[in-house]
């Protein structure tokens, strides 16, 4: 293997970089198109025209997924600014709302669809025939479940077994009327509300798929295929101002993160999080900050491996902590990494 050398230039002097800066795919992840759907998930044309718009005028590489994998699986190296477009839900406003833009910029992009909820609530989201367009103008669709369920929970008396096998069923089912309706498409799943864990992760991967979360940072050469970022491009994070910085974000090089499963205990309140490395040529661990809950928390590091808590309870539901730090090589780019954390009531759920 050819050992990678990069010269930037830092103060006064000249240093060697053993291993720059590896750019990587930011996702950018939208549900409703929309001035009259929740803010939390929306996005309105006026401002989808505006990142579609950057996207081309910064010459950006928009991929396919499909695309983005081809280039992670064959080691080819990615175009220094490269992005992915992805919507979850297949919501009737997407087609409604989006199908103009679509035509206009001709980016590849990818819609994650509920055949399930396509059945039951038809007026909501869009139909075959919709998708079957959006096709000619980017889209593929991929596979969001058939019921769009938490899909870490168990049902009452349920075994381990019969409930991976339920959740197996659900997304295989999806992937089939998927197909009968579109023909082959390729095997790319969005987590509901962006939750797995570690038995959800083998099961997709005995079955193939690529499989996408909703915590933020870029896809990258050590990404695991069954947990890959997406960057949330709705509400407040519509911003152009801080999505320009998700956007040209680089992923850490990360080789192991504990705790493996997102899903904590009810009782863990302060959970601590263990994140090791392949290398560090290209970052000043001193200068790396995790954010949780609004905190800056400044990690302790010993090797390659950077260990940080929580300094507030985590609350019940979703949350997160996000770790960033600039590059060497690559100055004004900051690498960026995201751990999921889901805390359950006392009766192993949550909210929506």
């Amino acid at each position: 293997m050819w050992l990678r050398l990069f010269l930037v230039f830092i103060g006064s002097a000249w240093l060697v970089i053993s291993n720059p800066a590896a750019a990587g795919i930011a996702i950018l992840q939208y549900h409703h198109i929309g001035d009259d759907t929740p803010r939390v998930t929306s996005v309105t044309a006026v401002e989808l025209e505006t990142h579609l718009a950057y996207l081309v005028e910064q010459d950006f590489t928009v991929l396919s997924l499909t695309e983005a994998a081809a280039y992670l699986a064959e080691s080819r190296p990615l175009p220094e600014r490269t992005a992915a477009i992805t919507f979850d839900d297949g919501w009737r406003n997407v087609y409604t709302e989006g199908l103009e833009l679509f035509k206009k910029y001709q980016l590849p992009f990818t819609i994650f669809v509920n055949p399930e909820l396509m059945r039951e609530t038809p007026h909501l989201y869009m139909t075959w025939d919709q998708l079957r367009e959006l096709q000619d103008y980017g889209a593929t669709i991929a596979n969001h479940s058939n019921s769009h369920g938490h899909m870490t929970w168990r049902q009452e008396d349920e075994t381990e077994a019969e409930w991976l096998a339920r959740q197996r069923a659900d997304v295989v089912d999806a992937q089939a009327e998927i197909e009968a309706e579109l023909g082959e498409q390729p095997k790319l799943f969005a987590y509901p509300y962006g939750e797995y864990n570690p038995e959800l992760e083998a099961m997709l991967a005995e079955e193939g798929y690529i499989a996408f979360g909703q915590h933020s940072g870029p896809w990258g050469e050590y990404t695991p295929l069954t947990a890959v970022p997406r960057f949330p491009a709705a509400a407040q994070y519509a911003n152009l101002a801080t999505l320009q910085t998700k956007l040209l974000s680089l992923p850490l090089p990360i080789t192991e993160v504990e705790p493996q499963s997102m899903v904590l205990e009810h009782e863990t309140k302060f959970p601590e999080l263990a994140v090791s490395l392949a290398h560090s040529d290209d970052l000043a661990p001193a200068q790396l900050n995790c954010f949780a809950g609004g905190e800056v928390v400044e990690p302790v590091w010993v090797g390659l491996t950077f260990t940080m808590q929580t300094p507030q309870p985590v609350p019940i539901g979703r949350s997160r902590v996000n770790c960033t730090v600039p590059s060497k090589s690559k100055s004004g780019r900051f690498y960026w990494f995201s751990q999921p954390f889901i805390r359950p009531d006392s009766n192993g759920r949550w909210p929506d």
